[in-house]
C-alpha cells in the first residue's frame, strides 16, 4: 500500500472535506483519512514500510473512542511512529490546551479556519512543514 504525505483524522467530514481540497490547492495530493483515531492506527499499521508512512498527521483535539490527546500519548510511544509529526487543528483556542498538546509531543496546534480562503493558508502552512 503507497503511503500518503498527510494522515488527517476528523470526524466532520464537511472539515476534511475542506481541509483535504485546501491540501490539493497547495499542492499536496497525498492526503488520507479517517474519521476516528482508532481507524487512524488501522491504517497505519497496514503500512509495510517505514518510507511509505505519513509524514504528518493533523488531528482534531475531539474524535470517537479515544481522544486526539490519548492518541498523540500512545502514538508518541509506539518507536515505529515517534518521527511522525502531529498537528492539531482544533476550534478549542485555550492557551491551556494548546500548551498541553505541545507537551504530548504536537508540532503545532492551529486553530480550525472560519473561511475556506482561510483553510487554503493554514493547508499552505502545514505543507511547508511536511516539505522540511
Amino acid at each position: 500500500m503507497p503511503g500518503h504525505k498527510i494522515l488527517i483524522i476528523d470526524d466532520d467530514t464537511d472539515d476534511v472535506e475542506i481541509l483535504s481540497e485546501a491540501f490539493s490547492q497547495s499542492g499536496v495530493e497525498s492526503v488520507y483519512y479517517t474519521h476516528s483515531a482508532m481507524q487512524a492506527f488501522i491504517y497505519l499499521e497496514s503500512i509495510e514500510n517505514k518510507q511509505d508512512l505519513p509524514k504528518l498527521i493533523v488531528t482534531d483535539l475531539y474524535l470517537p473512542g479515544i481522544t486526539g490527546a490519548e492518541f498523540l500519548t500512545d502514538l508518541k510511544k509506539m518507536e515505529k511512529y515517534t518521527h511522525i509529526h502531529v498537528i492539531v487543528l482544533s476550534s478549542n483556542k485555550s492557551a491551556s490546551e494548546i500548551e498541553r498538546y505541545k507537551q504530548l509531543g504536537a508540532l503545532d496546534y492551529l486553530t480550525k479556519p472560519s473561511s475556506y480562503d482561510e483553510y487554503i493558508k493554514v493547508a499552505k502552512n502545514i505543507a511547508e512543514k511536511v516539505q522540511e
